[in-house]
């Protein structure tokens, strides 16, 4: 399977999330927060909409999340517990399976 975690070749640490459990191993670990931009062409009068992609790396099974931009945003700001255990997202296939 192929997921698609944003478009540019810049992807940037963020810090590390106050204790949470990981929904994958059940551990309590300190997740690493990354981010990446994902652009698309919209027809739009700028023609070019960029959204920053956030997610999250467990340092103990390597599994992966994401969360909300908004979320995201607000843990680059400063406040640690804008993500917590309801906020982790699996991610979404990029690409079908060929079988």
């Amino acid at each position: 399977m192929e997921y698609r975690l944003g478009t540019s070749l810049r992807v940037k640490s963020r810090g590390e999330t106050v204790e949470l459990t990981c929904p994958n191993c059940k551990k309590k670990v300190n997740f690493g927060v990354f981010s990446n931009l994902e652009r698309r062409f919209v027809p739009k009068v700028t023609l070019l909409d960029c959204n920053t992609v956030y997610f999250l790396v467990c340092p103990e099974c390597a599994s992966i999340y994401t969360v909300d931009e908004a979320k995201g945003d607000s843990f680059k700001k400063g406040q640690k517990l804008s993500i917590g255990n309801f906020d982790l997202k699996t991610l979404k296939k990029f690409k079908p399976e060929n079988d």
